[in-house]
């Protein structure tokens, strides 16, 4: 898996926009990002960029998270300075998530999935409680990730779209894309179960794509976790490859 360092530097940097903390600081080139512990992206420290030229650069990170309950956490990818990773597990971090960071061409995801006129799709431009309690029930999560999102979804920067796909009337999947510098975001990709394998995720990528061509978009990109093997699979089948990997360091404080 071989890529140009500077096309990963940009979809770092794409990704992290598309995915905002309600609160942020800096420290260097670093982002130190908090949302009342809700996602591992959202709680965590954008480290592409060189070691803050600070000696007490870990002690500073782990203040801003223990100070809101919140256990020390940091993104550590390709684009992370080589030494990071063997400096927090030498002080325990665990090693936690390995995850793909995945591109596909738009024109490539057309031609392979063919439209298929039993899903319908709607798209919002703002994530309204609605949406938002939808994608917590077919996703499994709990109503108190309610408030996190529905910061996270108010900050995505436009241009943005939250879609619903529908067969027979029935909302049987969701799912969110951002457009920013030709390349679009795909993100919370979630299919009703009883909707589960039946080409349902494919279509809603296929939609995606088309609104994310209407806003300028060249290219697509997400975020995987490596062992979730139906979800590699289909997106390499959809025109996908992984051209850097990422995981998380995580030290449990209290």
């Amino acid at each position: 898996m071989k890529a140009d360092l500077q096309l990963i530097y940009l979809i770092e940097e794409l990704a992290a926009n598309a995915w905002p903390a309600y609160i942020q600081q800096t420290l260097g080139q670093w982002r130190l990002r908090a949302t009342f512990g809700i996602t591992e992206r959202a709680n965590s420290v954008y480290t592409v960029g060189n070691i803050p030229n600070n000696d007490n650069w870990l002690q500073i990170v782990e203040e801003f998270y223990q100070s809101r309950s919140i256990h020390p956490c940091f993104y550590v990818s390709d684009a992370s300075p080589s030494d990071l990773d063997g400096i927090l597990e030498g002080k325990g971090y665990k090693k936690l998530d390995e995850c793909f960071m995945m591109t596909a061409e738009c024109a490539e995801i057309m031609d392979r999935v063919e439209r298929n006129n039993r899903f319908t799709t709607k798209f919002i431009l703002e994530a309204d409680d609605a949406w938002i309690h939808e994608f917590i029930l077919l996703g499994g999560f709990t109503l108190e990730r309610h408030h996190a999102y529905s910061c996270i979804f108010s900050a995505i920067p436009f241009p943005k779209a939250f879609a619903r796909i529908y067969e027979n009337g029935e909302t049987i999947g969701l799912g969110t894309v951002v457009v920013e510098n030709g390349w679009a975001c795909i993100s919370n990709i979630v299919v009703h179960p009883a909707h589960q394998r039946k080409g349902v995720a494919a279509q809603l990528i296929r939609h995606l794509t088309e609104w994310a061509q209407k806003k300028g978009a060249n290219g697509m990109y997400l975020q995987v976790i490596k062992n979730n093997i139906p979800a590699v699979t289909l997106y390499n089948k959809l025109g996908f490859v992984p051209i850097s990997r990422h995981h998380y360091r995580t030290l449990q404080t209290f």
